[in-house]
């Protein structure tokens, strides 16, 4: 089945509904995960789009007909599937049914094993092998599925850990029309936190933007209503909130890797000497800021299964990914939901600063931002004459190419999801990070 090379990506299983991912094949894959993975109980949780009961169904009748329980967590985020696989012991797999931030023609199968661990690329094709190379049919099935609703506890675990009575604040939600509107309720039981929302009924078109935070034009009506309601901040969740983007209380975008650089700061001050994760394209403060507080930091290629097999390999409080991804250790190396917002409000809480001045503090140096060029020359013959362009740099393959010079350094990759090469430089000065953005555009552009 040719379809099977394109669905089965590195990080989960994704494709347009009916065309690439089918019924039939889901009802496979739920088969082969069973016998894959010896489970006999699979936690089952799905977004809103108009596929997602069909697919369920289909997984559920396939993990049926291999002899497993089903267990339903009905609508729910990406990150409150971890949260049910790390916290249960007996659920040996969990899968959430979302195609995160892509339209609601598309969706797919995100999948992990026990304590919330993310299958890796090899792992997935392993499993598309079984479900392309085994003939698999089951007329009648038992059904063997059981509801599981897992908000209240999920709220609950934020409701206990934080408040701010002592401090009140008021902060904007943007969840784009998708799943992230549940985090909403979860925000409102916190003491002390007073929530507004836009964009927070269920509409899986996104009429109003792209559940996107990394796209700065998805967040502008979010830093409108910041400052409308004299908020201390706003936050966006992406598709299946897994992914969050921050506004100050002016309105203006953070970068992630900003965000990620204070969470670091502040976490690293209740944990001495910890280890902080952090991906290629990210601004050296991070690293910086955990070194002064006496951590260690590892630098990591881009994806959520690098960064979350790296820190369970060094117990690592944090993982930053630029796309909006924080990791925690609490959380199962996993995303947190809304932890990430709840501790930048404790940080603030404790600091008596605004998120702006804050941000200021660590973001010393000029940034690119990631820019994206579609190429027309092999990957290998353009970081060939970028290297001849700087002979004195030091060299990084971890991901790509990263050039490190005294004054700037820069990554270049292909993406892993689009046909395009993204660049992401960082300086000491704008002057010499615009400079150096349009030599590596030159070259990386050049027919």
């Amino acid at each position: 089945m040719e379809h099977l090379n394109t669905i089965y990506r590195n990080f989960d299983i994704r494709g347009k509904f009916g065309e690439e991912l089918t019924t039939e094949e889901v009802e496979k894959i739920g088969y082969a995960i069973v016998g894959l993975f010896k489970a006999s109980k699979i936690a089952v949780g799905r977004d809103i789009r108009p596929s997602a009961d069909e697919l369920f169904a289909a997984l559920a009748r396939g993990i049926n007909a291999a002899g497993a329980k089903v267990l339903d967590l009905g609508i729910v985020t990406t990150p409150m599937t971890y949260f049910v696989g790390g916290k249960n012991d007996d659920i040996e797999v969990t899968v959430m049914i979302t195609a995160s931030h892509m339209t609601s023609e598309y969706n797919g199968l995100k999948i992990t094993v026990e304590d919330a661990k993310p299958v890796s690329a090899d792992t997935l094709q392993v499993l598309r092998r079984i479900v392309g190379e085994h003939t698999y049919s089951a007329e009648s099935v038992v059904s063997n599925i059981e509801e599981h609703p897992v908000h209240e506890a999920w709220a609950a675990h934020f409701e206990n850990k934080f408040s701010f009575i002592d401090t009140p604040m008021t902060i904007v939600v943007d969840p784009a029309n998708m799943v992230g509107v549940l985090e909403i309720a979860t925000l409102k039981q916190i003491k002390g936190l007073t929530v507004h929302a836009i964009y927070d009924e269920y509409d899986h078109t996104a009429p109003n933007h792209e559940a996107n935070p990394v796209k700065l034009e998805t967040m502008r009506d979010l830093g409108h209503a910041v400052v409308e309601h004299g908020a201390v901040l706003g936050v966006a969740f992406d598709g299946d909130a897994d992914r969050v983007g921050f506004v100050d209380e002016t309105g203006q975008p953070i970068p992630s890797d900003i965000i990620g650089s204070l969470l670091a700061g502040h976490l690293m001050k209740q944990n001495p000497g910890a280890h902080v994760v952090y991906d290629v394209r990210s601004t050296k403060r991070l690293p910086e800021t955990v070194a002064v507080l006496g951590g260690t930091s590892v630098k990591e290629k881009v994806g959520h299964t690098h960064i979350r097999k790296t820190m369970r390999e060094h117990e690592s409080i944090l993982g930053v990914e630029l796309s909006g991804h924080f990791f925690f250790k609490e959380s199962h190396y996993s995303e947190g939901g809304p932890l990430p917002l709840l501790y930048i409000l404790e940080l603030m809480q404790h600091e008596q600063k605004p998120l702006s001045v804050l941000a200021k503090e660590v973001a010393i140096y000029a940034q690119s931002g990631e820019i994206n060029s579609h190429i027309t020359r092999p990957a290998e013959a353009i970081f060939t004459d970028i290297k001849a362009q700087y002979p004195e740099a030091e060299v990084e393959t971890i991901d790509g190419l990263t050039l490190v010079m005294p004054q700037w350094w820069c990554n270049i990759r292909l993406s892993a999801n689009d046909p395009v090469m993204r660049l992401n430089v960082e300086a000491d000065t704008q002057n010499l990070c615009t400079e150096v953005t349009e030599t590596l555009l030159a070259i990386i552009r050049r027919a």
